[in-house]
């Protein structure tokens, strides 16, 4: 079965978005999750997608996951209802299965990854969408990635990479 990631970004409090908009311009992270999406199957959940405005990020294979049969997908989006339909997409195409969100997805979909690639953002938001902490009883991190706030990235970060214990 594919290789299930799940990938984000969130303050110190963690906050991973507002009102369908990520409040805050980090472009190192933007292009670490171009690098790590792109060529590959990603899935998400309704909120995710709205939140891009009816535009399928391209080079991928754009997923939605839901459970409602009648929902009316943008070009671009293809609807699934279930996490194995996502993967036997993303296998037949010999792909990684990449999760971006939203929390609810996440959260569902947590006990089936088997990786996190989390950027953690040194500021506090207030949010109306939130993280729980990463269980490290059930997941090791290794920073693979840190740098300061400079002109294109609004704070200090680093990223790790979990995996299972």
């Amino acid at each position: 079965m594919a290789e299930k990631i799940m990938i984000w970004a969130q303050t110190n409090n963690g906050t991973i978005g507002n009102e369908l908009k990520i409040p805050w311009h980090q472009k190192k992270d933007v292009q670490f999750f171009k690098a790590q999406t792109t060529g590959q199957t990603i899935l998400m959940g309704r909120n995710t997608m709205a939140s891009f405005h009816g535009r399928a990020l391209p080079n991928r294979l754009n997923l939605v996951l839901s459970h409602q049969t009648d929902l009316t997908m943008p070009a671009g989006f293809v609807l699934v209802h279930s996490l194995a339909e996502a993967e036997k997409m993303a296998d037949a195409r010999g792909e990684k299965l990449l999760i971006i969100g939203g929390s609810v997805v996440y959260q569902t979909l947590m006990a089936d990854a088997d990786e996190l690639l989390v950027t953690y953002l040194d500021t506090d938001f207030v949010g109306d969408t939130v993280m729980d902490p990463v269980d490290k009883t059930i997941w090791q991190g290794e920073v693979i990635a840190h740098d300061l706030a400079d002109d294109e990235n609004d704070f200090d970060f680093e990223i790790v990479r979990f995996t299972r214990r």
